[in-house]
C-alpha cells in the first residue's frame, strides 16, 4: 500500500495526547514522528517533507495560529494537508485556519473513525502532489531531450558516407544505440520496406555496430502495413499487441513486447521504412513525448536522407535502395532535370519555413561564394549571412508568392560586396506553401552598368548646359575686361580708383579660368593616342607636385607589374588625370600618409561604355589597371555617388570640375574609372586603360 511510505509528524506540547494519536494513526502509516514548535531552529532544519501534520490545540485554550505560522508556511510542508483538532471553545482560532487551503478540523474529543478517514485522504493526496511533481520532472526532461535532438542522434553524419551501403549500417547500428539510450528503451530496430513482398526486411545485430543475418517480417494484416502507408506513428499496448508483426517479432526476440513505437520513414512521399522501439525501461507504455521524439526523429531521417540522395553526384544510390522510389521513366526526367540545374549559371536553393536547405545547384555555391564543403550545408545559414537571411524571409512575409525580380546586396568578408536579382516560388506539392525555390543572379556588373548610364546622361546633359552657359557669359565678361583695361589706362593718376579696377580684373580673370574649365569638361579635346609606358607618364607627374609631397610629409610607394603591358593613351591628358588625383589624395592627408601607387595588367576586365560611339578604335579587349591609395580621411558613403558630378566639392576654394575632366578625358580613352573608400582608413581610385 502507498501509504507504507509516507510520514506523519504529530504537534503537540503534551505526550500523552502524543500516544493517543500515534495509537490511532499508525493502522495507516507507521512513520509517525512528534515535531516540537517551540524549537524553530529544530524546524528550519528539518529537511523530511511530511505528508500530513497533526496539529494538536484542544488541550491548550491559549494557544494562537500565530505559533505554527512559520510551520505553515515550511518550504516542505508549503503543499502539504494540515490537519487540526480544536476545543469546542477555540472560535476565533477556527476562522484563522479556514483562511488557509489544505486544512481540515475535527472537534475534541476526536472520532477515531472520522481522524483515520481525513489522515488517509491527506496522505493520498499528498502522495499525488509528490507524483505530478516528478512527471513534471520528467516531463520537462523529455521536452529536452526533443528539442536537442539533432545533437542527440547525429543525424547529419549521413551526409559524411560515400555510399548508401554506410548510411543503412547507420541506420541499423549506430543511430539505434543513440535512440536506445536516449529515450531508455530496451531494444531498438530500423526496418525497410520491401513493397513488392509487403515485409519488413530487419538485420540482427549480435556484436557491438556489427550487423549479421536478415530477418523478414510480414505485414500480411498488420496494421503497420497501413501506418506506412499513411506515414502515422502509433503506440501499440496492451490489446493493440495482437497484432500479427508485434506477435511474430515477440516469438523472434524471445521475450515478453509489453509496449512498442512504431514511426514510419517516408522518402519523396514513399513508404521506406520505420523506426521500432520495444519496451519502455522504467515504465510500462511510452509517453507523448516518447512519440513526438520519434515522430521528429523520423521526419529528420527523412529530410536527411532526401537531401543526401538528391545532392548526390552519383545516381546509383537509387538503384541500391530497398524500394523503387520511381518509376524508370520518372528517373529519367528527374535525372534529365538534375543535369538542367547542374547546368545552368543561375542560382537554385530549395528551403522549407524552418530554414532547411533541400536542394542547392552547383551556379548557387558559385555565386554565394560558399567555402564549406556541400556535405555540412543543412540551413540557409551555411550560405548567407543573418542581414540577407532576414531580407528573405521579409520578401516572403511581406509579398503574396510568387515574388519576382527583387534585389539584394551580399556581403563578403575579404571581397566587394556583390548584388543579386531574385525570385521566390511556392513548393506547393502538399498544398502548403511551408517550401520556396528561390531562382537568382548575379547583377553587379549589371547594376554598375545602369549606374554609368545614369552618371554619363546626367553628366552628358550638364555639360551641354555647361557650354550653353559658359559661352553666354564669355562674349559679356570679353566686354567688361576690354573696359576696365581702358579705364585703368585714363586712370593712372588716381590710385584709389586704380584699386577698384584691378579687383574686378583679378574676378574677370578668375571667371576666365573658370570658363576654361568649363569647356574642358564640356567639349573636352580628342585624345591624341600613342604607344606609351604608364611608368614613364606616372613618373613624369612626380617632379610637378615632388616639394608638396615633403611639405605634407608623404611618403610615395610605387608597383610595377614586371609583365606590364604599354598602353595606347594620350600621355599629356592622362598626367592631368594623375596631377589631379595626386592633388586630391595630398589633400585628404592634412597630416602626412602613405600614397600608393600600383599598375598591373587587369586580370579581369570591366564592361567598357561607349554609347557615343566616338572612339570605337580605341577600345581593346586588354587592359591594364591603376590603383591610386591614400591613406587620409576617406570620403563618406553618402558623396562617394557624387564626387565625379560637376560643381560638385568639398573644398571650400575648389569649383568641383577636377574630377569631372578626369573622368570625361578616361571615357575618351575608352577607360574605365572607379572609386573605393573607407571614412578614416583613406581611399583608391582605380583606373583601367586600353593596353596594345
Amino acid at each position: 500500500m502507498e501509504e507504507q511510505s509516507s510520514s506523519i509528524a504529530i504537534v503537540t506540547r503534551n505526550t500523552e495526547r502524543f500516544q493517543i494519536f500515534k495509537n490511532i494513526l499508525k493502522e495507516i502509516c507507521p512513520r509517525i514522528l512528534p515535531l516540537n514548535i517551540d524549537q524553530r531552529l529544530e524546524v528550519n532544519f528539518f529537511h523530511e517533507s511530511f505528508d500530513l501534520i497533526l496539529v494538536d490545540f484542544a488541550h491548550d485554550l491559549k494557544a494562537r495560529f500565530k505559533d505554527i505560522e512559520h510551520l505553515v508556511e515550511h518550504r516542505n510542508l508549503k503543499d502539504k494537508t494540515f490537519l487540526y483538532v480544536l476545543n469546542p471553545k477555540q472560535e476565533s482560532l477556527k476562522h484563522q485556519i479556514y483562511r488557509y487551503p489544505n486544512s481540515q478540523i475535527l472537534i475534541d474529543p476526536v472520532d477515531k473513525f472520522s481522524l483515520i478517514t481525513l489522515a488517509r485522504a491527506g496522505i493520498r493526496l499528498s502522495l499525488i502532489h509528490r507524483r505530478i511533481e516528478t512527471y513534471k520532472e520528467l516531463l520537462e526532461g523529455e521536452q529536452k531531450l526533443i528539442s536537442y535532438i539533432d545533437e542527440l542522434l547525429d543525424i547529419d553524419r549521413i551526409h559524411e558516407y560515400d555510399n548508401f551501403e554506410e548510411v543503412k549500417q547507420f541506420l541499423q547500428s549506430p543511430l539505434l544505440k543513440k535512440i536506445e539510450l536516449t529515450l531508455a528503451v530496451e531494444t531498438a530496430y530500423f526496418g525497410f520496406y520491401e513493397e513488392e513482398e509487403n515485409r519488413l526486411l530487419l538485420q540482427e545485430r549480435s556484436r557491438p555496430n556489427k550487423l549479421e543475418r536478415l530477418v523478414y517480417f510480414s505485414l500480411e494484416k498488420s496494421h503497420t502495413h497501413w501506418l506506412l502507408k499513411q506515414n502515422k506513428t502509433l503506440v501499440f499496448e496492451k490489446t493493440d499487441l495482437v497484432d500479427p508483426l508485434i506477435q511474430e517479432l515477440e516469438e523472434y526476440l524471445g521475450f515478453k513486447i509489453i509496449s512498442l513505437l512504431f514511426a514510419p520513414i517516408n522518402l519523396f512521399h514513399r513508404p521506406f521504412g520505420a523506426l521500432i522501439l520495444i519496451n519502455k525501461i522504467y515504465r510500462e507504455s511510452f509517453s507523448e513525448n516518447d512519440l513526438s521524439f520519434a515522430m521528429i526523429a523520423a521526419q529528420r531521417l527523412a529530410f536527411n536522407l532526401e537531401q543526401y540522395l538528391i545532392q548526390s553526384d552519383s545516381h546509383e544510390h537509387f538503384k541500391h535502395l530497398p524500394i523503387n522510389l520511381f518509376s524508370q521513366d520518372q528517373f529519367e526526367k528527374f535525372e534529365l532535370i538534375q543535369n538542367i540545374l547542374k547546368a545552368v549559371h543561375f542560382g537554385v536553393v530549395v528551403f522549407d519555413n524552418e530554414q532547411r536547405i533541400k536542394f542547392l545547384n552547383p551556379s548557387a555555391v558559385q555565386i554565394l561564394n560558399v567555402k564549406a564543403p556541400l556535405k555540412k550545408i543543412r540551413y540557409l545559414k551555411d550560405i548567407l549571412n543573418e542581414k540577407n537571411i532576414r531580407e528573405i524571409l521579409a520578401l516572403i512575409k511581406e509579398n503574396p508568392l510568387p515574388i519576382i525580380r527583387q534585389e539584394i546586396e551580399l556581403e563578403r568578408t575579404l571581397l566587394s560586396n556583390v548584388y543579386i536579382g531574385l525570385s521566390i516560388y511556392p513548393y506547393d506539392q502538399n498544398k502548403k506553401k511551408t517550401e520556396y525555390i528561390m531562382v537568382f543572379s548575379e547583377i553587379t556588373q549589371t547594376k554598375r552598368i545602369q549606374a554609368e548610364i545614369i552618371r554619363m546622361d546626367r553628366m552628358a546633359s550638364l555639360g551641354v548646359l555647361s557650354a550653353g552657359i559658359a559661352h553666354e557669359i564669355r562674349n559679356p565678361l570679353a566686354g567688361i575686361k576690354a573696359m576696365a583695361q581702358s579705364l585703368e589706362d585714363e586712370l593712372q593718376d588716381e590710385p584709389s580708383k586704380l584699386e577698384y579696377l584691378s579687383r574686378i580684373l583679378r574676378q574677370v580673370n578668375r571667371l576666365e579660368k573658370l570658363l576654361k574649365a568649363f569647356f574642358s569638361y564640356a567639349r573636352p579635346v580628342r585624345p591624341d593616342p600613342k604607344q606609351c609606358s604608364i611608368k614613364k607618364v606616372i613618373n613624369e607627374v612626380f617632379p610637378l607636385i615632388q616639394t608638396r609631397f615633403r611639405e605634407k610629409r608623404i611618403k610615395v610607394e610605387t608597383f610595377y607589374a614586371d609583365d606590364l603591358a604599354d598602353v595606347f593613351v594620350d600621355p599629356n591628358q592622362i598626367q592631368q588625370v594623375l596631377l589631379n588625383l595626386f592633388i586630391n589624395a595630398i589633400d585628404a592627408m592634412p597630416d602626412g600618409g602613405v600614397l600608393r601607387i600600383e599598375a598591373q595588367n587587369a586580370l579581369n576586365t570591366q564592361p567598357i561604355l561607349d554609347r557615343r560611339k566616338r572612339n570605337p578604335n580605341l577600345l581593346s579587349d586588354k587592359f591594364i589597371k591603376i590603383s591610386i591609395s591614400d591613406t587620409g580621411v576617406g570620403i563618406p558613403p553618402d558623396v562617394l555617388e557624387l564626387i565625379f558630378n560637376p560643381f560638385f566639392t568639398t573644398k571650400s576654394q575648389g569649383t568641383g570640375l577636377g574630377l569631372s575632366i578626369v573622368y570625361q578625358i578616361i571615357k575618351e580613352h575608352g577607360g574605365q574609372i572607379d572609386v573605393e573608400s573607407a571614412p578614416g582608413k583613406g581611399s583608391t581610385f582605380h583606373i583601367y586603360l586600353p593596353a596594345l
